[in-house]
């Protein structure tokens, strides 16, 4: 350890030696010359164990030795170099901090007149002697102590730098200290020195268990979220850790961005009838781009599975995917879902205040599933974002920027909707730059095979049964169903039929459930008689049974919904909202 701190013994050596006019000796615990002057200063770096007899003394033990005549002492019986010694008097002290021996350090006469002079002023030698090398012992500990710091320290570093978070170290001045690699990256900054003239002020949102932040630097500004940290040691030179992330990466290792457990890649669409061969193909060509997509289609027929595909094949694939069903939120809370609010904005809002789905989705896809039963005034505010990108947060007033790409699917008729006046005509054309239509499963009825056989193969594994086929005439009647909820609901009936399979892998075609793939009866339906014994019906209840008349009557199809809800002289998007009450 003292050869890490030569040149600062050296210069300790030389000064001693102007001010004594003696010449020192170092060594360190192997016997290596650290430092020497005079007739000491030669082979410095080198061994003196063939010279070394006091020193080696000196070593083993705790206190200074004080050698008179150094050739005549017991100490100096067998040394190889005592002929060739010159030395009158040594005074030699182990450099030691009580617990640990560094070396030893010598000072040495070779003229009458300077051992007289310490002979005379023995108990000082000593003293200053023992004080010098306990100084230098303090020296050793604190380049140490250094040394840990320092490893600590790049250890701290390569532990952060791998948890690839940004972090920011302040002193008590309130500087910033240090800073890795992330925090350059996500704060743009190339140079030490721009670390200087920026604020990070908290917005008073958070996300997770993380707050969020506005950084302004250079007239520019990002978002970011993260967390303050204050060592509680009161004695330490820094008052506080910063730790932070991007939005966008905190999102992408969250549940809300995680990529679906399922695939959700091209191949995951089953099928190779020609519909959904020129379905295949658009996706495909849809996929590295930012406009907007609108995908149609009924109900079951795999909208957000085309949805999922897109992101999955394009350039924002490593991007989150945020879905939104518009049609299963209250009006008064899509707004806030969409958008975010800050702490305090409305009645009920926490307290501080939520990230929207727009901002979730940075960098991404946010699908829009239902956008047909979205309210009127929110179609105005999601048109203004598709125009200039921005968004902002209920309460706030500064706009956020979003890169996002907006995918939007309905199973409705937009073009009725539009006619009714309840959907924009301006955000179904920039919605509909890319449109995309999902064939219902009656003009794909090649594909069954295929798709009977995936979810037989999903539902035995799931359920651990053994892979079994399907009898002929429930095969047959497969064909034959017109199939209204499309492959949703073809999955629920393998999901029954694996269900009710004996473990021989036999069905017995007598016991499925009375409606098994019947094609609905066009014929009406005998509406639910109204509760005799009960005089007054709450209207809720009222208006839950007229609408149960109503798809008793004209039938639970699209077509059959479309009909009740002009009949109920409501629109579509309401009576789907009604329905999922």
């Amino acid at each position: 350890m003292l050869l890490k701190l030569q040149k600062q013994i050296q210069y300790y050596a030389e000064t001693i030696s102007t001010v004594t006019g003696l010449d020192v000796d170092v060594v360190d615990t192997d016997l290596i010359r650290i430092a020497g002057t005079g007739r000491c200063a030669k082979g410095i770096g080198e061994s003196i164990k063939n010279a070394g007899n006091l020193l080696k003394t000196t070593l083993k033990g705790s206190k200074p030795l004080f050698i008179v005549n150094p050739r005549e002492s017991e100490i100096c019986k067998g040394c190889q170099t005592k002929a060739d010694c010159h030395e009158l008097l040594s005074v030699c002290a182990p450099i030691s901090d009580g617990k640990t021996t560094f070396g030893a350090i010598d000072l040495i006469c070779f003229s009458q007149e300077a051992r007289e002079r310490v002979l005379s002023q023995r108990a000082i030698y000593l003293n200053f002697l023992s004080l010098l090398a306990i100084s230098i012992a303090a020296r050793v500990n604190e380049r140490q102590e250094f040394e840990d710091i320092s490893d600590l320290l790049d250890i701290m570093s390569q532990v952060v730098n791998t948890n690839n978070k940004g972090t920011l170290i302040y002193d008590a001045k309130g500087s910033i200290v240090y800073h890795n690699e992330r925090a350059k990256e996500i704060l743009h900054k190339t140079l030490p020195s721009q670390f200087e003239n920026f604020s990070i002020t908290p917005t008073g949102c958070t996300f997770s268990d993380l707050n969020e932040y506005t950084v302004e630097q250079e007239n520019r500004q990002q978002l970011i979220v993260g967390k303050y940290v204050e060592p509680k040691s009161a004695a330490s030179r820094f008052s506080k850790v910063f730790v932070f992330d991007t939005i966008q990466s905190v999102i992408s290792h969250s549940p809300q961005g995680s990529a679906p457990s399922f695939d959700s890649s091209l191949d995951n669409i089953i099928g190779q009838s020609p519909l959904l061969l020129q379905l295949k193909e658009q996706i495909t060509a849809t996929g590295n781009t930012r406009s907007s997509v609108l995908i149609t289609g009924e109900s079951g027929t795999g909208k957000e599975l085309v949805a999922r595909a897109i992101h999955a094949i394009g350039d924002r694939a490593d991007a989150p995917f945020i879905a939104i069903n518009c049609g299963a939120i209250p009006d008064t809370l899509l707004e806030s879902e969409l958008f975010g609010y800050v702490g305090g904005a409305f009645t009920g809002a926490l307290s501080k205040g939520q990230i929207g789905k727009f901002e979730l989705a940075e960098g991404g896809v946010l699908f829009l599933d239902e956008i047909g039963s979205m309210p009127l005034y929110l179609q105005v505010k999601l048109l203004r974002v598709l125009q200039e990108r921005t968004i902002t947060r209920l309460g706030a007033t500064r706009p956020v920027s979003v890169d996002i790409r907006v995918i939007a699917a309905c199973n409705d008729n937009l073009q009725e909707l539009m006619a009714q006046n309840m959907f924009r005509s301006d955000l179904y054309y920039r919605l509909n730059v890319i449109p995309l239509h999902t064939p219902p499963l009656r003009r794909r009825l090649g594909d069954l095979d295929l798709l009977v056989d995936h979810f037989i193969s999903k539902y035995c594994t799931l359920f651990g049964k053994k892979r079994f086929t399907l009898p002929a005439p429930i095969v047959q009647k497969m064909r034959d169903y017109d199939w209204p909820g499309n492959i949703r609901e073809l999955e629920n009936t393998i999901e029954y039929l694996v269900n009710i399979v004996s473990d021989q892998g036999e069905i017995n075609q007598s016991t499925l459930h009375a409606g098994f793939l019947q094609n609905e009866n066009l014929s009406p339906k005998t509406p639910p008689e109204p509760d005799a014994q009960q005089p007054v019906i709450p209207l809720k209840t009222l208006e839950h049974q007229a609408i149960m008349r109503a798809l008793a009557y004209y039938g639970d199809t699209t077509k059959g919904k479309k009909q009740a809800a002009k009949a109920l002289g409501v629109s579509l998007a309401t009576l789907y909202r009604k329905i999922e009450k």
